[in-house]
This record gives C-alpha cells, sequence and structure tokens, in this order.
C-alpha cells in the first residue's frame, strides 16, 4: 500500500506542470529528502526488529533456566523404589 502511495505521487509530481519548473538540481535534492527519509525508516525499522528479538530471546533464557532447576526431577519413567544391584567382584 505504501508503494502504491509513492508511485502515485510520483506520476503526480510528474504530471503537473510545475515540474517543468524545476531544473536538474531540484529534482535531485527532492530525491535526496525522499531517499533520506525512506533509510531512517528503515533503520528505525530493522533497530526495533533487533531489540524485539533480543528481548524475546532474554524471555526465552529465562524460563529455560527455570526449566533447567527442575530438569531430573521428573519420575515419570522410574518406578518409585529401584532396587540397587551390587556388583560382585
Amino acid at each position: 500500500m505504501g508503494t502504491r502511495l509513492l508511485l502515485a505521487a510520483a506520476l503526480l509530481l510528474l504530471w503537473t506542470p510545475a515540474t517543468e519548473a524545476l531544473m536538474e538540481p531540484e529534482i535531485c535534492y527532492v530525491l535526496d529528502a525522499i531517499l533520506f527519509l525512506y533509510g531512517i525508516v528503515l533503520t528505525v525499522l530493522y533497530c526495533r526488529l533487533k531489540f524485539l528479538v533480543h528481548r524475546a530471546s532474554q524471555q526465552g533464557a529465562g524460563k529455560e533456566k527455570e526449566e533447567a532447576v527442575y530438569a531430573g526431577l521428573s519420575g515419570e519413567s522410574q518406578e518409585m523404589y529401584e532396587t540397587l544391584q551390587m556388583k560382585h567382584s
């Protein structure tokens, strides 16, 4: 949707007679401003994604530490009272 809006705005700028008054340096300044804003938006989105992934990994690591404490306490596969078998040497 954003690319459609950008494309429509670019076509509208190219179609109007006001662009005929712009010389090449002014068009370059406008394009530079658009690219500068685009770079800022992408940088903000990239940093936001990195922080969200980092935060999710920290929360997952905290849960794994809690589960690791109780990892050896499952008694489902073991009998209640195991017999000790001593080796006779």
